[in-house]
C-alpha cells in the first residue's frame, strides 16, 4: 500500500503548497483546493477499500461522507432556512443511517474504526473552528480534507526517523490531528526567525524583536502586517499581539513622528500546517518522543 501512501502525500502536499502561496499573497485560498484534496483523498481510500475487498457498506459510507465534506464547503442556505432545504437534509440523514448500519454489521473491525474516524475528525475540526481555536476557515477546511486523505496513519518504510520505545504510540493521535499539533509547534519558530532578522538589522529591542520587525509606514501599508505601535492619548504604546487593521493608525504614527514602527507579519497558519505535513511524516509525534514513550 506504499504506492497509495505516496499518492496521498503528493496530492495533499501539492494542494497545500499551492493554497499556502495563494494565502500568503492574497490572504485567501479558494475552496477549489479543498474540493480537489478531499475528493481525491476519498478516491484513494475507495481504491484501498476495493483492494482490501471491503464490504459494500464501507464504500457507501465513504461516498456519503465525501458528499458531506463537499456540502460543508458549499455556501448554501441552512437546512431549515426559509423552510426545509431537502437535499442536504436527506444527505445527512442517509449518512447517519449508513453509519448506523455499518456499526450494526461491522462494529469492532479494524476497517470500521478507520471509517468512523473520518466524520469524527471532521466534526472535531469544525468544533475547533466554531470555538475559534482554529482561526482561519481555510485551515479548518484543509484539516477536514486531510481527514479524507489520511483516514489512517500513513506508513512508509523507515519513517518516522525518531524511534519510540512503543511504535504503536505513534497512532495515539490521528494523523490530521498530529499535523495540527506539529503545525502549532512550528509556529514557535517564528520568534527565532524574527530574532535573527532583527539582530542582523541591528534593531534590538526586547521582547518586541521576537514578534516583529521595523519598516516604514509606507512599506507597512503595502504589506500584510499589523502595527505593534499605537498612538493612545498622544503617547506611543506598544503591544506584542495586535489584531487590528485600523488604517487611521498609520496616520497617527506619522503625526507622532514614528517613521519606522514595529510591525508583526500576518503569517497564515496554513503555511505551518503545510510544513507540518511532511514534518509529521518524517518526525512523528514530538511530544511522545520528548516523554520517552
Amino acid at each position: 500500500m506504499e504506492e497509495l501512501t505516496w499518492a496521498r502525500l503528493i496530492l495533499a502536499l501539492a494542494i497545500m503548497v499551492v493554497a499556502s502561496v495563494s494565502d500568503w499573497r492574497t490572504r485567501t485560498a479558494s475552496d477549489l483546493h479543498w474540493y480537489v484534496m478531499g475528493v481525491g483523498g476519498g478516491l484513494f481510500f475507495g481504491v484501498q477499500l476495493a483492494i482490501e475487498g471491503a464490504d459494500w457498506t464501507f464504500l457507501i459510507c465513504l461516498v456519503l461522507i465525501t458528499l458531506v465534506f463537499m456540502d460543508l464547503l458549499w455556501d448554501r442556505p441552512g437546512m431549515f432556512e426559509d423552510g426545509v432545504n431537502l437535499p442536504p437534509l436527506l444527505l445527512y440523514i442517509s449518512t447517519l443511517l449508513a453509519y448506523g448500519y455499518l456499526s450494526a454489521e461491522h462494529f469492532g473491525e479494524s476497517g470500521y474504526w478507520t471509517m468512523l474516524s473520518i466524520p469524527l475528525l471532521m466534526l472535531f475540526f469544525f468544533v475547533l473552528y466554531q470555538l475559534d481555536v482554529i482561526k482561519g476557515g481555510a485551515d479548518a477546511k484543509a484539516l477536514m480534507a486531510l481527514s479524507l486523505v489520511f483516514p489512517s496513519y500513513p506508513e512508509l518504510a523507515g519513517l518516522p526517523l525518531l524511534e519510540l520505545n512503543d511504535p504503536a504510540a505513534l497512532t495515539v493521535l490521528p494523523f490530521p490531528v498530529l499535523v495540527l499539533f506539529n503545525g502549532a509547534i512550528l509556529t514557535l519558530l517564528v520568534p527565532v526567525g524574527m530574532l535573527v532578522v532583527n539582530l542582523l538589522r541591528r534593531d534590538v529591542r526586547f521582547p518586541v524583536m521576537l514578534f516583529g520587525t521595523r519598516m516604514t509606514v509606507e512599506d507597512a501599508r503595502k504589506k500584510h502586517v499589523w502595527p505593534m505601535e499605537r498612538v493612545v492619548n498622544g503617547a506611543v504604546r506598544t503591544t506584542l499581539f495586535p489584531r487590528s487593521d485600523d488604517e487611521a493608525g498609520w496616520e497617527d504614527l506619522c503625526q507622532a513622528g514614528v517613521e519606522r514602527p514595529w510591525v508583526t507579519p500576518k503569517v497564515p497558519f496554513l503555511i505551518p500546517l503545510t510544513l507540518a505535513l511532511p514534518f509529521s511524516l518524517l518526525m512523528g509525534n514530538l511530544l511522545l518522543y520528548a516523554m520517552g514513550a
